[in-house]
């Protein structure tokens, strides 16, 4: 529906050429060729449908009494369809928030409307102080009725199911059980090490396995290490799915889920056009094959200490835990696929900030240098030691925040908000792209300086934290910040101890820059490019490979 709205506005050739007519872009998008006339029916009868729920708003909110927060005009029925921005959302909601002069934003698609929150007040003010209504989450049809991944905890609606999973996460992976994470993540760190010094031209995809592979070491132990490699692809090919299956576009099929299978694939793409047995065999390859090994090295006494054993391992045994072992395989997935997306993107950040502003690689170097020494890798007792390289991967993180718009809230009652009106049901999503570039907090915010979370060589606590607002807001704050925390500390530590990070050159000679463009989705990460990675000293080699010098 996007690239729908944005050929009927852009397609244009000349400003003496017509603007094609929608029956004219609904043939030019191939939507024919999709079996879209067989849906003819149904589309006439959504079309009623979000007809008298479209009069139905407009008189429910008439009777409120107060208006809606103001927003770019809307057309009837479809409301902000067709301008609704198709990519980097963040930044056109941004301008609408000036142009309109309000922090809190109103934009409808047909039978939906969406809140965009543009300052951090209107965000804590209403994610966070008044979380009890506004902790649910949109149906998210693709991906709970098309894929089958309702039981992801991030897409599940806020209620008891929701409750039970998030509880168990947060017992075996509370902030002071570090025993459980922290060898691993230092296993992994070193493991990429020696990764980049034999083959760094492939770095991103050494980043990917080294995140992935340690959060599913941690997650199922040494049984998912044998077949690692594959599980690493599935849910690198599932990541792909779901970050398709939460674009605007989708909203629609939230309103009538029963176009769901006819009209995934036209709004959100391709790799929907899976059959509901297909679908099924991939959420058995990704949720149920890992946790199985688990189950049988645990039986035969082979297990390591992992999330599945232990919590498998407090379970009574005279009761029937069949429940029990469903919610302990849900959560299990959650913890495998949950951080690998975003780590693996902001450590390719990383990467790109290095490549791009050697200045600040070079200050964190001298300042490890100087604490660690070249003699030995850095640890998580070096990190408090370490001020100029915690506020380097703050500044990774607030540059260019991994999920620019996070994921949407549903509010579940009628609400009042500074005199607006706010809908039930309405969609709430938190810009937080334009939270971590304001100018008031973040002066110059497009400017990469690490210095700005420093005071006299110490952490300025009076800046703000980027960590506090890209893990999320309310009852749905990530329960796994403290994970990724230390996984890029020790990952960053470690390669910036070792490498130096660098634009590569040519066969002339001829320095290739990268040019700094991201693409635009869920999760927000750049477009490969080429970096040079070589070792920093002498002695670098030998330590990576655990050899005496």
């Amino acid at each position: 529906m996007q690239v729908l709205a944005h050929r009927l506005l852009f397609s244009r050739a000349s400003p003496s050429e017509p603007k094609p007519s929608f029956a004219a872009v609904l043939c030019q998008s191939n939507m024919y060729d999709q079996g879209l006339p067989l849906a003819y029916t149904h589309l006439c009868y959504a079309s009623g449908i979000l007809l008298v729920l479209y009069l139905l708003r407009i008189r429910f909110i008439r009777l409120s009494g107060y208006p809606l927060p103001p927003g770019p005009a809307k057309l009837p029925v479809v409301g902000n369809l067709f301008n609704m921005p198709s990519s980097f959302e963040w930044e056109v909601f941004h301008r609408w928030s000036k142009q309109y002069n309000s922090d809190i934003i109103h934009v409808s698609v047909p039978g939906t409307s969406l809140i965009i929150l543009d300052s951090l007040k209107a965000t804590t003010d209403l994610l966070d102080k008044r979380s009890s209504i506004y902790s649910s989450r949109p149906k998210f049809t693709v991906i709970s009725k098309v894929m089958g991944f309702s039981w992801l905890l991030p897409f599940m609606p806020y209620g008891p199911s929701w409750k039970e999973r998030r509880r168990l996460l947060s017992r075996y992976f509370h902030p002071s059980n570090d025993k459980l994470h922290k060898p691993v993540e230092i296993e992994y760190a070193r493991k990429l090490l020696l990764l980049l010094l034999e083959d760094p031209e492939h770095y991103l995809q050494h980043l990917n396995h080294a995140v992935g592979g340690c959060l599913l070491s941690m997650t199922y132990g040494d049984s998912a290490r044998q077949p690692g490699q594959h599980h690493l692809r599935l849910a690198e090919e599932v990541g792909r799915c779901l970050s398709d299956g939460v674009v605007p576009g989708t909203m629609l099929l939230d309103v009538i889920p029963s176009l769901a299978r006819i009209l995934s694939p036209v709004l959100v793409g391709p790799r929907f056009k899976k059959s509901e047995q297909e679908w099924e065999a991939l959420v058995s390859r990704f949720r149920d094959v890992p946790f199985r090994d688990a189950e049988n090295s645990r039986m035969e006494g082979s297990a390591s200490p992992s999330f599945v054993s232990a919590a498998l391992d407090q379970l009574p045994v005279s009761e029937n835990n069949e429940q029990q072992h469903k919610i302990i395989k849900d959560v299990a997935g959650i913890i495998f696929l949950g951080g690998s997306g975003t780590m693996g993107s902001a450590l390719h950040t990383f990467f790109l900030a290095m490549t791009l502003f050697p200045g600040s690689q070079a200050k964190a170097q001298e300042e490890l240098d100087r604490v660690v020494g070249q003699a030995r890798l850095p640890n998580f007792d070096d990190e408090p030691s370490l001020p100029y390289l915690s506020a380097l991967i703050k500044e990774v993180i607030r540059w260019r925040a991994v999920g620019p718009l996070g994921l949407p809230h549903v509010l579940e009652k009628d609400d009042v908000y500074n005199g607006y009106f706010i809908p039930a049901q309405s969609v709430v999503l938190s810009n937080m792209w334009a939270i971590l570039h304001n100018d008031n907090d973040y002066p110059d915010p497009e400017t990469f300086q690490p210095e700005r979370f420093l005071k006299d060589g110490c952490l300025d606590t009076s800046v703000r934290d980027p960590a506090d607002v890209i893990f999320g807001f309310g009852r749905r704050v990530c329960p796994g910040e403290h994970i990724a925390r230390s996984t890029m500390y020790i990952i960053i530590a470690s390669v910036l101890s070792t490498f130096n990070i660098a634009t590569p050159v040519d066969e002339k000679g001829v320095r290739i820059e990268p040019g700094g463009e991201y693409q635009s989705g869920i999760t927000f990460q750049p477009l490969p490019f080429k970096c040079a990675i070589t070792p920093r000293h002498d002695k670098a080699e030998a330590l990576i490979r655990g050899v005496d010098a």
